[in-house]
C-alpha cells in the first residue's frame, strides 16, 4: 500500500478548491442540452429551410439573436472551464499561467467573432 501514497499525492489535483468551477460547469452543461435540444427542434422540425434566407430572416429578431449569443456563452463557458480544471489538475508549473491566459483570449476571441455574426442582421 505504501507504494500508492507517492502515487496519490502526485496526482491529487491542485487542492485549490473549486466547488463553484464544478457547479456551474453541471448547471452550463444543463443549459446547453436545453438549448441545443430548442435549437434542433425548432431549426429542424419547426422551421422552414433551412438556408441563408431562413436563417437571416430568424437572426433579425432581438429575440434570436439572445438565444444564440446565450448558447454561444454558455459553450464557451462549459468547454473554457473544462480545459481550466485539466490545467488545473495536471499542469504544475510555470506553464500554468501561459495556458490559462491563452485559453482566455482564445475564449475572448471566440466571443468577439459570434457577436460579430450574429449581431448584424437587421429586420
Amino acid at each position: 500500500m505504501e507504494y500508492m501514497r507517492g502515487f496519490i499525492d502526485r496526482y491529487q489535483g491542485s487542492g485549490k478548491g473549486g466547488d463553484l468551477s464544478w457547479l456551474l460547469q453541471r448547471v452550463s452543461g444543463v443549459a446547453l442540452l436545453v438549448l441545443l435540444l430548442g435549437h434542433f427542434f425548432i431549426e429542424h422540425f419547426v422551421g422552414g429551410p433551412l438556408d441563408y434566407q431562413h436563417v437571416a430572416a430568424r437572426l433579425a429578431s432581438p429575440l434570436w439573436k439572445v438565444f444564440d449569443l446565450t448558447f454561444v456563452v454558455f459553450a464557451l463557458y462549459h468547454g473554457i472551464n473544462g480545459i481550466f480544471m485539466n490545467i488545473e489538475d495536471y499542469v504544475h508549473s510555470g506553464w500554468r499561467v501561459f495556458w490559462k491566459g491563452f485559453f482566455w483570449v482564445v475564449g475572448i476571441i471566440y466571443l468577439v467573432l459570434a457577436a460579430i455574426t450574429i449581431l448584424p442582421f437587421k429586420g
